[in-house]
């Protein structure tokens, strides 16, 4: 073999390394995308306990109380797998007299799975989760 063959460039392991510095980004990202997904599905479940709590609140029934309208708000939780004692939940004017407002707020811890694991020991990847849905007594 000729001295200038021995130092011709090679171009055999650019794709495994182009590949390499590729992957760590593209997996960030598909990881990334999975867990906002799931951050919004969890969103979406405590919106429409919230929603469920409020129409449940306003309904013109005396035996509805406070601890029934919480009731159906951990319920709606339960459904989709959510820990209901997490929540937390406020309401306000559920045995107030027709065509006034009441109020459900709830609040869920929600723990962002791969974030935590890469935050280490610290709060990593917490986020709360709030809605609040006000509607009149009917």
């Amino acid at each position: 073999m000729s001295r200038a063959g021995l130092f011709r460039r090679s171009d055999e392991g650019q794709a495994v390394v182009e590949f390499a510095l590729v992957v760590p980004v593209l997996l960030l990202l598909v990881v990334g995308v999975f867990e906002f997904g799931r951050a919004w599905n969890a969103h979406q479940a405590v919106t429409d306990a919230a929603r469920e709590g409020a129409r449940t609140a306003v309904v013109a029934d005396l035996t509805i109380t406070e601890d029934s309208v919480r009731t159906v708000v951990r319920n709606a939780l339960s459904a989709v797998s959510l820990d209901p004692d997490l929540a937390v939940i406020e309401l306000t004017g559920v045995s107030d007299p027709t065509g006034e407002p009441a109020r459900v707020a709830v609040r869920y811890p929600y723990q962002l799975s791969f974030l935590k694991s890469l935050g280490g020991t610290g709060g990593g990847g917490a986020v709360t989760l709030g809605t609040a849905f006000v509607m009149r007594n009917e």
